[in-house]
């Protein structure tokens, strides 16, 4: 407790209170000096609730001088005293409650981010699809010396710049298709470690070391090879390409769960990935954000701010953690932990789909039944699979699609389908289709799917996972294998 003068001096303290507020000469300090961060200036709460009864008689603040975040909760009463009007002030250690409500607003803002980057990268790479794809038809038509074809190329080029950056945003939203196996970080780590040599430049040295006996993981390589080039590329540049970059590996046993960064990690064995370096380092009020998308503290067009929350999305679907801790000046460490794989039983094989070399050179027939809500990218599908021989039914919806299936005469070879659809989804329409003709070969094709292709392939047979966007080439090559 700590009584007041009605001005807001402190006139006396408890042992507890000075205790709580780590400090020892409260007495004769003003209560604007010991607590911030209530929202409006604490003397106007002062006097608003005690002003009025009915009003509210407690709040929280931050300690002003506390170099952590240290937060009291106020409840407020103010009494008569032969010496005048007096408050008594009672205080209560709510720290660890705002840390729990920090960090369910932290969980709830990464969830809605991630949803709005899955939805705005779908859409996206549906336009990209199409764009790409009436691209590649006119390059059919305009050869290497016809005076069209660079600039054609260059629409190519630059599609396909953005198909990069919406597997970004997919990335983080935990959307993309991932192609998970057992990985042996050191082996991955030694192979990658000639294009980060490259990528540091000559000023920068990148020290691996590896630790002892360390166990495989389960993860997509390609993006775990992302991961550590962007931590690896942040940290070129946070040292200004000069400096040490060590990268570490080891194991870590948990024998009990552990809180960490307002994160729980379950008990178990996790391999380790630590990349340091010497830079200039995160400040405080920065490091809460580093994961969101396009938040970066680089200068304009040197950083589009998705690196780190693709790392964040790869690390997190792949069922990691990450961590960092920094101080400016010193330099920052960024640490990554995956779950150990455990023994298993050899994995059966899936015999893949033999592909042919010249895509150029397809020409095959058979019936398509091609249904997709976006209708320029059922248009493009569509042309495409014609020009390589093909016959093609076109549907707009799932619904539409089982209504031309009841037609008993009609043979079918092949469905390419867009997994997510107004109405029914692609898995859901095609399982009733199969039911009267089992023997249909399946492309599912997808801005992004919720379940990874293998689970989709394995959901529903004679079935391949096509993701968008997708040139004319690997249309007509996946669908030409297939039949």
């Amino acid at each position: 407790m700590l009584r007041l003068s009605s001005a807001g001096v402190v006139l006396e303290a408890t042992d507890a209170a000075e205790e709580m507020l780590v400090r020892s000469d409260l007495i004769g300090e003003t209560v604007d000096k010991i607590f911030s961060d209530v929202g409006q200036p604490i003397e106007t709460w002062f006097a608003q609730t005690l002003d009025n009864p009915e009003a509210k008689r407690s709040e929280f603040a931050r300690l002003a001088a506390s170099a952590d975040e240290k937060y009291v909760q106020l409840a407020i009463q103010q009494v008569e005293t032969s010496e005048g009007t007096q408050i008594l002030v009672y205080l209560t250690d709510a720290t660890e409650l705002k840390s729990l409500e920090a960090q369910f607003v932290q969980s709830q803002k990464m969830q809605a981010i991630g949803q709005l980057a899955g939805g705005v990268a779908h859409d996206f790479n549906n336009l990209l699809t199409a764009i790409s794809g009436h691209c590649d038809l006119l390059i059919l038509r305009h050869g290497e010396s016809d005076p069209d074809y660079r600039d054609l190329d260059q629409i190519r080029q630059n599609s396909n710049r953005a198909a990069a950056l919406v597997g970004q945003l997919l990335a983080f939203s935990r959307k993309q298709t991932l192609q998970a196996q057992s990985l042996d970080l050191e082996q991955v780590l030694s192979e990658h470690t000639h294009l980060l040599n490259r990528l540091v430049g000559e000023k920068t040295q990148l020290i691996l070391t590896h630790g002892y006996k360390m166990k495989s993981v389960r993860a997509d390589k390609r993006q775990l090879e992302q991961v550590i080039m962007n931590l690896v590329v942040n940290a070129r540049d946070a040292m200004g390409g000069v400096g040490e970059i060590a990268i570490t590996t080891e194991m870590k046993i948990l024998t009990e769960p552990e809180i960490r960064d307002r994160a729980k990690i379950p008990a178990g064995e996790y391999c380790c990935i630590k990349i340091s370096d010497q830079g200039c380092g995160i400040s405080s009020d920065k490091i809460q954000r580093i994961f969101e998308p396009f938040y970066t503290s680089k200068k304009t067009a040197e950083g589009t701010g998705l690196g780190l929350s693709t790392v964040y999305g790869i690390v997190k679907q792949t069922g990691g953690f990450i961590f960092v801790d920094s101080a400016v000046g010193v330099g920052s460490t960024f640490e990554l932990l995956f779950p150990a794989e455990r023994v298993r039983a050899p994995e059966k094989l899936r015999a893949e789909i033999p592909k042919k070399s010249d895509c150029a050179e397809i020409k095959s027939s058979g019936v398509v039944l091609l249904v997709e809500d976006e209708a320029p990218v059922r248009a493009f599908a569509s042309r495409a699979l014609q020009l390589k021989g093909f016959s093609v039914i076109e549907a707009a919806c799932a619904e539409d699609a089982l209504d031309i299936l009841k037609d008993d005469a009609l043979m079918v070879d092949v469905f390419v389908t867009d997994v997510v659809m107004p109405g029914l989804d692609g898995p859901t329409w095609v399982n009733q289709a199969l039911q009267k003709r089992p023997r249909t070969k399946v492309v599912f094709v997808s801005g992004y799917a919720e379940n990874r292709c293998d689970q989709l392939a394995d959901n529903v047979p004679n079935a391949v996972f096509l993701p968008k966007p997708f040139s004319l080439a690997q249309l007509t090559s996946t669908v030409a294998n297939l039949h």
